[in-house]
């Protein structure tokens, strides 16, 4: 079976993600999110900690359930906390959602390389050059991403704590070093490619004649010379 080029499995991808959005079915989003993950099995391991990141977010899935649509009839107590149907049904759909959207994400940059979206994008859709860089810089980060991930997992470890986050204080504690690290080779990565002459937009010069006492002057950007 050939391989789907680039730009036809990228729209596969934004359909299946927009669609993750729309449908407020059960049924539907079980579907929807299983069909990508039935594509992923074969590179499962290369998008493992996405599916991990996945589990952690379900956390704050939860509370947010239990916080905003806990209504309905009281199906069960979790420490002395009403757990009722509306909170359950809400729970569900936006899981199987995020599951739908990370498995679609998951099969695409599993299934290409960096260099290869970016020249898919490029040629094959006629996207701009700023739009392809970024996404293909994006899928880059992943595995950087999960690196970092497991190094905080293994210092936490060294340290005596959970190497699985179970409390809000454990989420941060791992989040916040993990954005940290993000920002910081997301800034030097702008500005490497600012001093390789890379830029998403033209820069114009503006250049005005005057005659002024007898002279012809030159009035730029930057003022009068």
């Amino acid at each position: 079976m050939s391989k789907l080029s680039v730009s036809a499995a990228f729209i596969i991808t934004l359909t299946l993600t927009s669609l993750a959005f729309i449908l407020d079915d059960l049924l539907a989003l079980a579907f929807l999110s299983i069909l990508p993950l039935v594509l992923t099995i074969k590179n499962i391991k290369k998008v493992k900690w996405v599916y991990l990141l996945l589990l952690i977010s379900l956390v704050g899935v939860l509370v947010n359930a239990l916080m905003f649509s806990n209504k309905g009839a009281t199906l069960f107590l979790v420490f002395g906390l009403p757990v009722r149907w509306g909170a359950l049904i809400a729970f569900f759909k936006v899981s199987l959602k995020l599951l739908s959207i990370a498995g679609a994400g998951s099969w695409f940059i599993s299934s290409y390389s960096p260099f290869e979206v970016a020249r898919g994008l490029e040629r094959e859709l006629g996207l701009p050059k700023g739009v392809s860089f970024s996404v293909a810089y994006a899928f880059r980060l992943m595995p950087l991403l999960a690196r970092d991930f497991k190094e905080i997992q293994d210092m936490r470890v060294q340290r005596g704590r959970r190497k699985i986050p179970l409390t809000p204080m454990d989420l941060a504690s791992m989040l916040t070093p993990l954005l940290r690290v993000g920002y910081e080779r997301a800034f030097w990565a702008g500005v490497a490619v600012e001093l390789k002459g890379f830029r998403l937009r033209r820069v114009k010069h503006e250049f005005k004649l005057f005659y002024r006492n007898g002279y012809l002057q030159d009035f730029s950007a930057e003022g009068p010379r």
